[in-house]
């Protein structure tokens, strides 16, 4: 393995959509392919593509790295000790072709790069330096349903570097790699849905996930990652892949400027060394085809919220409410019954709330509604009957 002092990729894409269930005109028809016409872009270290320009890679130059794939003693010794293994990345793919539903990826080189400790030891996996995305147009609220078929005929020869393969080149010491004549054949992705206007790239969670060959289950996960996929490039056939996620119900929870919301679906193939050490360097191509994104039921909300007592004080109101089985609170109080004046939205997961702030000795409307937790995501129901109380 190879050791790099460079930040990771995954903290800038982390391992977490109809403004209400209520009174709002779907966008979109249950069963629609909202990914139809939707192109895809890849990414790749040295490919310089798509969501990067050149700045991660002119990061690792500035830090003293090269682009190498092959850091083998011979290629060492001929680069007369400028290059060295523990110095050097191999992140490196592109489209040999891509439609909507299809894409055929070559791989140069998946990487290796990761977190190591002081003491050589993988820490943090790197899978973000290999990527394919998507970004289609969703509704707030709404179960989607992602499914393809994959293929991969990536393989490599797994090989080792650590303080025992040093040489001296030009009286340099430098690191290569030696081959250890076993050849790895599976390679592990991840695939997440997430915001895709979010700056950490906060997933979505997973309401339901399966991948299959043959039959068989080819889905695993580890403590930093849970969706991973493992393809085996002996395989002839193709892996079948499908996963649910559900779009948060309310501009405070995804996308609060977006009027039209958006979701990303991002796979990423680069170097799991942390939890699979022999794919590190691996070439060939992943083929991808009847990729759907579908648009299926809208979530139901929870039972409308009851406001049990409002209690007035010097310029605030404190407001208790209650409904079966909620999970948070959307609490507004207005000037007017319409809501559209001197309106304040206050989010909670307490059964009581004091909104201060407000203006002295003026009626006040008030309206609560109630969420259901979905695994993680939040769904609305109706608003509560208004109720109003004038301030001290």
């Amino acid at each position: 393995m190879k050791k790099f002092g460079k930040k990771l990729l995954a903290t800038i894409l982390t391992a977490t959509l109809i403004v209400g269930t209520v009174g709002v005109v779907s966008a979109q028809t249950q069963g629609t392919d909202v990914s139809a016409g939707k192109a895809w872009a890849s990414y790749s270290v040295h490919g310089n593509n798509a969501e990067d320009k050149g700045e991660w890679e002119k990061a690792l130059v500035k830090d003293g790295q090269k682009w190498a794939v092959d850091t083998s003693l011979e290629a060492v010794q001929k680069a007369g000790g400028s290059l060295d293994a523990y110095k050097t990345y191999g992140e490196c793919a592109k489209f040999k072709s891509s439609t909507a539903s299809n894409f055929l990826l070559d791989v140069t080189s998946t990487g290796w790069s990761a977190n190591y400790n002081p003491k050589g030891e993988v820490v943090q996996s790197n899978p973000w330096g290999v990527t394919t995305t998507k970004v289609v147009n969703v509704d707030r609220g709404r179960y989607y349903t992602i499914s393809f078929k994959i293929k991969s005929t990536l393989q490599n020869e797994v090989t080792v570097c650590n303080d025992s393969t040093v040489t001296t080149v030009n009286g340099k010491k430098v690191h290569y790699t030696k081959p250890t004549g076993k050849t790895n054949y599976v390679k592990h992705f991840h695939i997440k849905a997430y915001d895709n206007k979010d700056e950490s790239g906060a997933a979505l969670p997973v309401q339901r996930i399966s991948a299959t060959y043959g039959g068989k289950n080819i889905m695993t996960k580890s403590k930093d990652f849970n969706n991973l996929i493992g393809v085996d490039s002996r395989n002839t056939d193709y892996a079948s892949v499908s996963m649910v996620v559900l779009v948060p119900s309310e501009k405070a929870d995804y996308q609060k400027k977006a009027s039209t919301p958006t979701m990303g679906i991002k796979m990423c193939y680069g170097a799991f060394l942390k939890e699979f050490k022999d794919e590190i360097n691996m070439n060939g191509q992943i083929e991808v085809k009847d990729f759907k994104v579908t648009a299926n039921s809208v979530a139901p909300g929870i039972n409308k919220a009851k406001i049990k007592k409002i209690t007035a004080g010097k310029k605030k109101l404190t407001i208790k409410y209650k409904a079966s089985g909620a999970k948070k609170y959307c609490v507004e109080v207005a000037l007017k019954k319409n809501f559209k004046k001197g309106l304040k939205t206050k989010y909670t997961k307490k059964t009581s709330i004091a909104i201060k702030g407000l203006k002295k000795k003026k009626k006040y409307y008030v309206r609560v509604k109630a969420a259901k937790n979905y695994g993680g995501v939040y769904i609305y129901g109706k608003w509560s009957k208004v109720k109003s109380k004038k301030t001290k």
